[in-house]
């Protein structure tokens, strides 16, 4: 089994999303793998305002014994949003077992 983290995120501003990157790998733990990445890029523009995109999907093998429960992913997900700058659209964040 793994730990599957997917997410899409929205900036105004052009973020530093390979520090981002670096420290939800440090929440998952060296062993995650990089599934996709997607760097800051425009994506969306509404009335006046740019907003620039970033996402990933990454994933980590559970061990045999290896559990994580509702609360351990809701923790990784509260840990990895507040990585993001005050005022970051979260489109969307999964955190699963798969």
């Amino acid at each position: 089994m793994k730990l599957m983290i997917d997410g899409v995120f929205y900036n105004k501003e052009i973020i530093d999303f390979e520090n981002i990157l670096k420290d939800i790998v440090g929440i998952l733990g060296e062993e995650s793998r990089v599934v996709s990445l997607e760097f800051p890029e425009v994506a969306m523009i509404m009335e006046n305002t740019y907003y620039h995109r970033t996402g990933f999907s990454l994933d980590k093998e559970l061990g045999d014994n290896e559990t994580i429960s509702d609360e351990n992913r809701d923790e990784i997900v509260d840990k990895i949003k507040n990585l993001f700058p005050e005022g970051t659209i979260v489109y969307g964040l999964k955190c699963e077992v798969i």
